[in-house]
């Protein structure tokens, strides 16, 4: 037989033991709450017959109240015991007769039962439907009517009780003698399950593990050797893992330089930027003297525009660095949002004029204050505004929200209806520098660093920021700010700019 036939073999014997044993634990645990359910049943079904005696004397009592009741109300509150307890007795005498599986009572009828029961002279079944009947005769009786020698009266007091409880009694001995025989045979298979279940367990001991044994030592063997070549390997993969972290170290490092060159770079560069601007503003308004001609003017006048952009991209970059390493320092007050937004709508103002863009705000009355740096505010707004009229067509809508949130936040948000993007652009629009497009490239001029340069802003005020765009129809940025940057006191509210059309 070769190797392989061998463990086919081993595992065939072993699945088969299992099963088997499987079988035989399950077929006993079945059998166990089998008896705990029966014994249960039974006890029930024992209880039952049992309290028919005490039903009985219940019965009794309560008509012997009525015949010494001194009013109609004792009589009544006897006679209404009296109909409970003779319906109980009733339908517990149904109950063990025809059994009630929901009830948890099993229908027993042994032949020793059958005798005490329906016995042709004095059978139990017999006996009970005639003391009941004699009960509800009572029961019939209005106040008064009852008598001491009524016949009803005479059996159920002097005789009824003793007729039935020698017969009742002989009827719980055959249900306790039926149990204990129903769950001796039961406990009788479950013992013999157990026993089935130990010669399993031998006979796997037998032709299974030892056959096994051998196989294991060997398998042992040649384990140790492909352990030894693991070992081998997981030190290479460690050395790799160390350059790799290697790699990863120096990436960091670079990226760190890259962030210092870049904030060294832009500082050494406003300082002749700032002498570009200053020069060529004073220049064109004639500090120096007249120009010579219109050309001359277009020329500073475009040198200025240019210094100037390039001068609010080198602030964008050191604004950005700075708060993605979280080196921003916040000038906090309580400003208001309202004058804030009038401010930011007023440089925008011409971009809005020259593409007739309807520019609107709702805000929320009652407005609150807001605790941030004003400046930082300002330039969130003006940075997400100024995405908004840029990618808006003539004519469009350009809208700035603030609205209170449930949970007490604040939300300010700018919506377009310009030319939206898709998923894959907007992850591209999120990233540093990122630009959507050759052709939106093109024609609207941009760095890339407006969305990213808010979004981080708002974090550094514990701000959240969610962007949802459609292509086509438009983007909208929300920036909710936490309740604790939400001032206490009502913001005093300004009248909007004219030109502006409040929606």
């Amino acid at each position: 037989m070769s190797e392989l036939a061998a463990v086919k073999s081993l595992r065939y014997r072993y699945v088969l033991g299992l099963a088997a044993i499987a079988l035989l634990v399950t077929a006993s645990f079945v059998t166990m709450h089998f008896i705990i359910d029966k014994q249960s049943d039974y006890a029930h079904l024992i209880f039952v017959a049992g309290g028919q005696n005490g039903q009985a004397n219940r019965i009794a009592h309560f008509a012997g109240q009525m015949a010494f009741a001194q009013d109609e109300y004792e009589y009544e509150t006897s006679r209404a015991q009296l109909g409970r307890a003779v319906n109980a007795m009733q339908r517990a005498h149904l109950l063990l007769l025809t059994g009630n599986a929901e009830a948890g009572i099993p229908q027993v009828m042994t032949k020793d039962l059958e005798i005490i029961y329906f016995d042709n002279t004095v059978g139990l079944d017999l006996a009970i439907n005639r003391f009941l009947g004699h009960a509800r005769d009572i029961y019939s009786h209005r106040f008064g009517e009852l008598r001491f020698n009524t016949s009803s009266y005479v059996y159920l007091i002097n005789y009824g009780p003793h007729v039935l409880e020698p017969m009742l009694s002989s009827a719980v001995e055959a249900y306790e003698a039926f149990s204990r025989s129903a769950i001796g045979r039961i406990k009788r298979f479950e013992t013999g399950l157990w026993v089935c279940a130990l010669l399993a367990l031998f006979g796997e001991a037998l032709f299974i593990y030892r056959p096994l044994e051998s196989k294991v030592r060997a398998t042992v063997l040649e384990l140790e050797t492909k352990n030894n070549e693991l070992r081998r390997t997981i030190m290479d993969i460690a050395q790799a893992q160390t350059a790799m972290e290697r790699q990863k170290d120096r990436a960091e490092r670079a990226n760190r330089a890259k962030t210092e060159f870049l904030s060294n770079m832009s500082h050494e560069l406003r300082t002749p930027l700032n002498a570009i601007i200053g020069f060529s503003g004073s220049l064109k308004e004639g500090v120096y003297g007249p120009l010579a001609n219109s050309r001359q003017e277009e020329c500073l006048r475009d040198i200025n525009v240019s210094g100037s952009h390039l001068l609010s991209l080198i602030n964008d970059i050191l604004d950005l660095s700075a708060a993605e390493a979280q080196q921003l320092h916040l000038s906090e007050t309580d400003i208001d949002l309202d004058r804030v937004i009038s401010e930011t709508f007023r440089m925008v103002d011409g971009d809005v004029a020259r593409k007739n863009i309807h520019l609107g705000a709702n805000i929320a009355p009652n407005l609150p204050g807001l605790i941030a740096d004003e400046r930082r505010i300002k330039q969130i707004l003006l940075n997400l505004l100024s995405n908004a009229v840029k990618f808006t067509s003539t004519g469009g809508r350009v809208t700035v929200e603030v609205l209170l949130l449930d949970g007490g936040g604040l939300r300010l948000a700018v919506a377009d209806t310009g030319i939206g993007m898709d998923a894959e652009e907007l992850e591209i629009a999120l990233s540093r520098f990122g630009q959507v497009g050759q052709t939106m490239t093109r024609d609207h001029q941009g760095t890339g660093l407006g969305l990213p340069l808010a979004i981080e802003l708002a974090k550094t005020h514990g701000a959240t920021t969610d962007v949802i765009s459609a292509k086509g129809k438009g983007t909208r940025v929300n920036v909710d700010f936490p309740p604790t940057r939400v001032s206490s006191r009502q913001a005093p509210r300004h009248r909007p700019l004219p030109r502006l059309t409040v929606v």
